[in-house]
């Protein structure tokens, strides 16, 4: 069976990577002009798709009972990227948005129709992702990876500019400490060789590029919805106000008025 090197889809995800570097969230991020926080206004609607992402390496991607080796180096991705969600919660309660809500609220912020986005960008990665060829679950994650190094450069000049406000460090949004932390065994020489002269029947070629347009649409889209948010919202808008509600209501039970 005639068979095609990995290194034409990675040439292909390097070339979609350009073409999204180009997106108007980028641009934005990097603004010096507008403030920091206005920047990462999102944050608090990106919750979702943190911890979702965080099930679908330990759900999806991953597979223990396998002797396939491109399935085992997946496996080893997903622990190492299994504890990102934890420097995000870190990070929001470090950009004074972790404010204490009703359970109810909370639920009805996540799954709002404003923050819909968050939700359908991880269904979508999850349906791509489920049940497919190890090699396909490999070409997702190095075409995710290059969306990540876009994202994370971008985000991390906003936390960089915050820094200096805060005097604190953001290890989520900041691209530096992100791969400082998880230095990914994906990530070694050797593997990187790997990767780049495995094999790939022609038959699934023609799938995998069709994974990588997917994948670059997803994100392409997400980030879309992502500036739209920041740009109409403020960071601790609308859990400020939600949070102020449960504290009145609170107190109302605590005080009641007599009449």
């Amino acid at each position: 069976m005639k068979k095609i090197s990995m290194k034409e889809i990675l040439s292909l995800i390097e070339h979609k990577q350009v073409e999204f570097s180009q997106h108007s969230l980028y641009k934005f991020l990097r603004n010096e002009a507008i403030a920091p926080q206005k920047r990462l206004a999102f944050a608090p609607c990106f919750a979702f798709f943190v911890m979702g992402f965080g099930e679908l390496n330990t759900c999806v991607f991953r597979d223990i009972l396998t002797d396939d080796p491109i399935q085992d180096l997946i496996n080893q991705y997903t622990y190492e990227d299994n504890k990102h969600w934890i420097c995000f919660l870190e990070d929001l309660e470090k950009l004074g948005i972790d404010y204490s809500l009703q359970f109810s609220k909370t639920l009805r912020y996540l799954w709002s129709k404003k923050t819909n986005f968050s939700r359908w960008t991880t269904y979508r990665l999850y349906r791509l992702a489920y049940q497919a060829h190890p090699i396909q679950k490999l070409v997702m994650i190095k075409a995710i990876e290059a969306i990540a190094n876009i994202f994370l450069s971008a985000t991390a000049k906003a936390v960089i500019d915050l820094r200096e406000i805060s005097q604190q460090t953001y290890y989520h949004f900041d691209r530096y400490y992100f791969l400082v932390d998880y230095n990914y065994q994906m990530h070694s020489q050797e593997q990187e060789k790997f990767i780049r002269h495995l094999q790939i029947p022609v038959k699934l070629h023609k799938n995998l590029d069709k994974v990588v347009k997917e994948v670059f649409e997803i994100f392409t889209e997400f980030s879309s919805a992502i500036l739209e948010y920041t740009k109409t919202h403020c960071i601790d808008e609308p859990l400020k106000d939600m949070a102020i509600l449960d504290e009145l209501r609170n107190l109302k039970q605590k005080f009641p008025i007599n009449r």
